[in-house]
């Protein structure tokens, strides 16, 4: 069955599992990756190490956010543009995706390096971890254009619908990536700068098998002839990124913010402790991302194609698979917090595995609304009504939680960082629900 014939009549639930399992894997692995990283970091090179690692957090959600941008962008847009039957357009969309990912990425390089120390800095850096911290950022700086040209070229292959395609590559990007991480940091000694290393060669990987895939299998290639990107191609790519980038550059600020309160009360062992519960949540809310990529392509064409019925169908069992889901993963934290974090290098220092799983067990107290308000903030992204995704983005991400923690901060110390997300979780899903009912009622 043809890819349009099937976003146009296959069963809902049968099209979100075809298309939403490979994507799923894909940010599964993701985050696991990420997790590997602090694993392999905390046991090989110790906890200060891993605080080090996760002030870099800051660097990364930054190049991920700008990579969003092109990414997120140029993937709805396809999707948009070959439910319209517009094939030419949506090779114009490839084209000038692939070449703004490499001027992007030589632009936040340019930047990024001379600006390393100062950023460490500011996102909470202290004379212990800015060693570390200045390895693993500097490294994901120098590499941001693989970085950018991998996410770029496997969402737009995921926009088109060869979801699977895209999981294969971040899939031996990530084995790769493993495999280095044990050789460079347990072998030849290379700690924080061989992680970062590893992870830059893993990028390479899946941006070089994405590139070939859109040169010569996709039904939208990427040609030379439109890698000059039109002024009106890049202008539709970035106002459909927008909200992808914002929600990345929000959780960059988060980051900052949480640092800093973390470093002020405990020190590294504190910053180190955020570490851990970040990577944790994230194995939960990348598979939601994915499942949000997944039924990315079906609202899109359905959507533009004026096929209401079946838009609403997706968003709902969207809602109800992330919502299950994340239920389940709330209630597997809450029990085995304790091991969880011992993954980690918790059994080396028992102080920061009690404190690290006391914090993971707050943090997570929004986990069963928050799979309804990512989708559902996506959703408006998906059909093109960007203003609505930008605010709900931001206030989930930005505004309600910094304020939170802020003001929480003050009067109840530390606590005030864990349980300040969940607070904003909460509000921000009230304000998703008032906005999809609105919408369901205007597309009756």
């Amino acid at each position: 069955m043809e890819k349009k014939e099937q976003l146009q009549t296959q069963s809902i639930p049968k099209l979100i599992g075809t298309l939403s399992a490979p994507a799923i894997l894909s940010m599964l692995i993701n985050s696991v990756n990420m997790a590997i990283d602090k694993i392999f970091v905390a046991r090989g090179a110790g906890i200060l190490a891993l605080s080090g690692v996760t002030v870099s957090l800051g660097v990364y959600l930054v190049l991920q956010g700008f990579s969003l941008l092109l990414a997120a962008g140029s993937a709805s847009a396809i999707a948009l543009g070959l439910g319209k039957d517009d094939k030419k357009g949506a090779e114009k969309i490839v084209g000038s995706s692939v070449t703004l990912s490499f001027v992007l990425s030589l632009l936040l390089t340019v930047i990024g390096l001379p600006a390393a120390r100062p950023m460490m800095i500011m996102y909470g850096a202290n004379a212990e971890n800015i060693r570390y911290a200045m390895e693993y950022s500097t490294v994901l700086i120098a590499g941001a254009v693989f970085f950018l040209l991998a996410q770029t070229a496997n969402s737009i292959i995921k926009g088109m619908g060869y979801a699977k395609r895209a999981f294969i590559n971040v899939f031996v990007s990530i084995i790769v990536n493993t495999i280095l991480d044990a050789v460079f940091i347990f072998v030849f000694g290379w700690g924080v700068f061989g992680a970062a290393f590893s992870t830059v060669i893993g990028n390479a990987v899946s941006g070089v098998l994405a590139v070939h895939f859109l040169c010569r299998k996709s039904p939208a290639r990427l040609k030379l002839c439109n890698m000059k990107p039109e002024i009106r191609t890049a202008k539709t790519i970035i106002s459909i990124g927008t909200p992808a980038c914002v929600t990345q550059i929000a959780l960059s600020l988060l980051s900052l913010t949480c640092n800093h309160v973390a470093n002020k009360v405990g020190g590294s062992a504190a910053v180190a402790a955020y570490g851990i519960v970040y990577s944790v949540i994230m194995l939960v809310y990348m598979p939601v991302l994915g499942l949000g990529q997944g039924v990315q392509p079906i609202i899109g064409y359905n959507y533009s194609s004026k096929n209401y019925v079946r838009t609403k169908q997706t968003l709902t069992y969207s809602i109800i698979y992330a919502t299950v889901f994340c239920a389940v993963m709330f209630a597997g934290i809450e029990l085995f917090s304790p091991s969880i974090v011992i993954l980690f290098g918790g059994k080396s220092d028992p102080n920061l595995a009690a404190a690290a799983s006391y914090r993971l067990r707050l943090f997570s107290l929004s986990l069963p609304i928050v799979g309804f308000q990512m989708i559902g903030a996506n959703y408006f992204q998906y059909i093109g009504k960007f203003k609505q995704s930008v605010i709900l983005s931001a206030l989930r991400q930005l505004i309600f939680p910094i304020s939170f923690i802020l003001i929480l901060f003050h009067f109840i110390g530390m606590t005030g960082i864990w349980i300040g997300a969940p607070i904003s979780d909460f509000i921000a899903f009230i304000i998703t629900v008032l906005l999809i009912k609105k919408e369901m009622m205007q597309k009756r």
